[in-house]
């Protein structure tokens, strides 16, 4: 019976170690002091999280923001950096990733459903939650600026909210303004030239008269 149990307890704690291993060789761990930002919609903002790898091995890493908040961005862009080994919490080294946010809030446009637009942000604040995932890359992959195989790896991941903020605006009629003056102009230009049309035909009659 005690051979059983520790036969028992022995293969419960390689199970147990199979399932750890594959999480430590992940590596590197990611440090952070906000969950949510605020950014203007449409405009591009970019933020700096901190990345340790306490293993004896260096590690390629990436950040990137998840599916979820991806596919409602208009674009983002992250560095590749290399994470030296032994690199604790306290020397965590900063990784900056950028992205921009699109048009979420409704606009009320006078003129073509695009032009004459005015915001008034009436709505409420409209929240995209999401992680920031910290990937592990192998050096192929590093070297070709991160594109994403079979060998890349998701290591660790920090809850973000993106907050986008509606601008509001009212109409602006600068280009009504540009517009109607540069029909005045052309108007002011053709009037002048059948002045001259006129004065010119008026001199040859003059002339044919003298003869």
């Amino acid at each position: 019976m005690i051979g059983d149990k520790k036969t028992r307890g022995m293969f419960v704690f390689i199970i147990a170690l199979m399932l750890v291993l594959p999480m430590v060789s992940a590596g590197v761990g990611i440090s952070w002091d906000k969950e949510s930002t605020l950014v203007p919609e449409g405009t591009k903002t970019c933020l700096t999280y901190k990345v340790y790898n306490p293993w004896p091995t260096e590690s390629y890493v990436q950040i990137k923001l998840s599916d979820g908040l991806t596919s409602l961005l208009v674009s983002a862009e992250a560095e590749t950096k290399l994470i030296p080994a032994e690199t604790s919490s306290e020397e965590a080294m900063p990784i900056t990733f950028c992205f921009k946010t699109p048009t979420v809030y409704e606009k009320d446009c006078a003129l073509f459903g695009s032009l004459l637009c005015k915001q008034d942000c009436l709505e409420e604040m409209i929240n995209f939650p999401g992680e920031v995932e910290v990937i592990e890359l192998s050096e192929e992959e590093a070297q070709r600026g991160g594109s994403g195989g079979s060998t890349t790896q998701m290591s660790v991941s920090a809850p973000l909210n993106i907050k986008v903020q509606c601008v509001a605006h009212k109409r602006n009629y600068s280009l009504v303004y540009l517009v109607i003056a540069l029909i005045a102009g052309i108007l002011l230009l053709v009037n002048i030239l059948n002045r001259r049309k006129l004065k010119e035909k008026g001199s040859k009659k003059k002339i044919k008269k003298r003869r």
